[in-house]
């Protein structure tokens, strides 16, 4: 035998037997990937220290005892390229059935010819790996692309064919939060794919996304059950590590409206401040400072389950100041604040309705210049019984169904007993007066049944009815109606007593609505400042001046009630979508930490009640006009008890109680 046929045959057997470098996939990366131009602003050969957030997340897919990765973060942080390079390494070192779920077909098909053809072209050992394979074979298309000792599978999450019956070794699935709850009829479809991943003792899956909405969206979920590795900064003054968010970062920034009204931001500096020490320091400052992943539930690791979160702060791409001007102009249009919570700081969305707290109704509360400022045509009351009180609210509306707050109280008591009850009447059968002398009584109270006193209730309703004292009881099933059905309960023996039915899920979305609404006018909220107070120790003449202010102004309502206890429970409950049997339910759920909800249950209670009346705002504010003239005060009252020939009307019409 020749000698070159001996050398040829010693330079292959030494090939063969060569073991396979063992490379994470961040090595890989640095030492094999060119970044393509289609893809990139910094087409390339890929450098990790760039961004060196995605080391860690990369390697993690060849860590020992780890199955899982879990990705939340923001938009344009590289989670492509992560993904890519992830392809790359075990195709090039570790071949094995891959398979990359996009939430469509058509998103798997775009993927696959905008980063996946270029990188297997551009990269030097991609191409030998894959060019075996004519373009022409069966063995290569554009959702299937074979390499020796494997193959990738590019699917889509609404398709069910493309995921079944294909063994996987390496599931890669992104975009999770836009993936249908199921693939056709037959489930999950990250469940689905996953059942292909049993036969490998060795597999690997990644999730990687940008969340959506609150309680809705699947990569919060799959975060918080792994290690909740976030990418912090350290302080350069005390040394601690945090994570860099929006609420931390002080803006200088000019305002101003354009001739449409939009408004426009120009930012001229942003400050990041430590929580720890209150020093500020700047976009170049922090990135120049130590960075590094510190795990909030690192007992997860146990689980082989490690989870990130990333935001735009630690992005290279991404200018700090750019980013804030984004935020300052979407602030307050609640579509645009979405974008930038999801695709900038990687966090969810809380759905509309939702409120930071009760600041900014404090600020908004007025001076009424009496107990009934103008505008008020109707008043309503609402009854809320707990197990030792009666809570109470009386609303006063308008053309537009505006509404004025006028006086939230609480009456200490057992229900079962009949002081509460008499305290309350008190307060409901009284005259509440305009600044002119004319006054209004409640036309309607609607009485919560639903607690452990629903026979108290029935009774004083039963008692009351003629003074429109109503038993209500609410349902929280979605899509019910505010006013549901009216139905009567009996009492004693032949009397019955009309109870009507609530959808207060509808309700309380109708609240968060008309709380969001910023401008008085039609269904505006307005809530009123307590009334002239005495100062501590008066004189005599201080009680005589006191008391003629008030019989002038005609207001007595020292204390309305509306302080930022009132207002923490009017906001206390959000919104939730969760899962339920495959599919989202959306319900409200209580997030005050006192768990104190009565009053959004008595503001809920007054807008069904004055629902319920079918007001005619043109004839109320004729009678009131003229009641202020002198003429109508009588009539206004006979209006109110009297009742046409033929028909009997209350809160409810007749018909609806047979």
């Amino acid at each position: 035998m020749k000698k070159k046929t001996v050398d040829l045959f010693k330079s292959i057997a030494k090939q063969a037997l060569k073991p396979i470098p063992k490379l994470s996939v961040s090595e890989w990366a640095d030492n094999y990937r060119i970044i393509s131009a289609e893809g990139a602003s910094e087409p390339g050969r890929w450098r990790t220290d760039r961004a060196p957030y995605q080391r860690e997340i990369m390697d993690a897919f060849t860590q020992y005892g780890i199955w899982k990765v879990v990705v939340k973060s923001c938009s344009q942080i590289g989670k492509s390229d992560i993904m890519n390079n992830v392809i790359g390494r075990f195709a090039h070192l570790a071949p094995a059935p891959i398979m990359m779920i996009q939430p469509t077909i058509d998103m798997a098909q775009d993927f696959s010819k905008g980063r996946i053809a270029p990188m297997i072209r551009d990269t030097r050992v991609l191409n030998k790996v894959f060019g075996y394979a004519k373009s022409r074979e069966s063995s290569n298309t554009i959702l299937l692309k074979s390499f020796p000792g494997g193959r990738l599978i590019m699917s889509g999450a609404n398709s069910p064919a493309s995921l079944a019956s294909r063994p996987v070794k390496v599931l890669l699935c992104d975009e999770v939060d836009r993936f249908p709850m199921s693939a056709g009829s037959e489930g999950d479809p990250i469940g689905l794919a996953s059942k292909r991943m049993t036969t490998f003792w060795d597999r690997v899956m990644g999730e990687f996304s940008t969340p959506t909405n609150a309680g809705e969206s699947r990569i919060d979920d799959e975060y918080m059950e792994g290690t909740q590795e976030e990418w912090q900064h350290k302080c350069p003054n005390c040394g601690e590590f945090h994570l860099i968010t929006h609420r931390a970062l002080i803006s200088d920034y000019d305002t101003f409206e354009d001739a449409k009204g939009q408004k426009h931001v120009t930012v001229k500096s942003v400050q990041w401040r430590c929580p720890d020490c209150g020093f500020s320091f700047g976009e170049v400052a922090m990135r120049r400072a130590e960075q590094k992943y510190i795990a909030q539930n690192a007992p997860a690791l146990a689980k082989g389950v490690r989870s990130f979160f990333v935001n735009c702060w630690a992005s290279p791409w991404l200018n700090w100041n750019v980013v804030m001007q984004e935020w300052l102009e979407a602030k307050g249009d609640p579509e645009r604040e979405k974008v930038i919570y999801n695709t900038r700081f990687g966090e969810s969305y809380e759905l509309k309705g939702e409120f930071e707290g009760p600041e900014m109704f404090l600020e908004r509360r007025e001076r009424y210049e009496a107990e009934l400022p103008e505008g008020v045509l109707l008043l309503t009351a609402a009854v809320d019984v707990q197990d030792n009180r009666l809570e109470y609210e009386i609303c006063g509306w308008g053309k537009g169904e505006e509404c004025w707050g006028i006086q939230k109280g609480i009456i200490l008591g057992v229900p079962d007993t009949p002081e509460p009850w008499q305290q309350l009447d008190m307060q409901l059968d009284r005259r509440y007066s305009f600044k002119n002398g004319v006054s209004l009584v409640v036309a309607c109270t609607f009485i919560d049944s639903g607690g452990h006193y629903t026979n108290e209730v029935y009774q004083y309703c039963l008692t009351h009815f003629a003074r429109g004292r109503i038993a209500i009881k609410g349902s929280s099933t979605p899509g019910v109606p505010i006013l549901h059905k009216a139905t009567k309960q009996t009492v004693r023996r032949k009397y019955t007593v009309p109870v009507m039915l609530l959808g207060t899920d509808s309700g309380k979305q109708y609240v968060m609505d008309r709380l969001s609404i910023e401008v008085p006018g039609p269904k505006y909220f307005h809530f009123p400042l307590d009334g002239e107070q005495l100062p501590p120790n008066p004189t005599i003449e201080q009680m005589l001046a006191y008391r003629k202010r008030q019989l002038e102004n005609h207001d007595e309502l020292v204390e309305r009630g509306y302080d930022e206890i009132y207002f923490k429970g009017l906001i206390s409950e959000q919104r939730i979508p969760r899962k339920r049997n495959g599919r989202i339910v959306w319900q409200w759920e209580v997030i005050a930490k006192d768990k104190r909800n009565e009053p959004l249950d008595l503001r809920v209670y007054n807008l069904a009640c004055m629902l319920s009346i079918r007001p005619d705002w043109e004839q109320l504010g004729a009678i009131i006009s003229g009641a202020a003239a002198g003429d109508g005060k009588k009539q206004y009252l006979k209006n109110k008890t009297a009742t046409p020939a033929g028909k009997r009307y209350g809160c409810i019409k007749r018909g609806n109680l047979r």
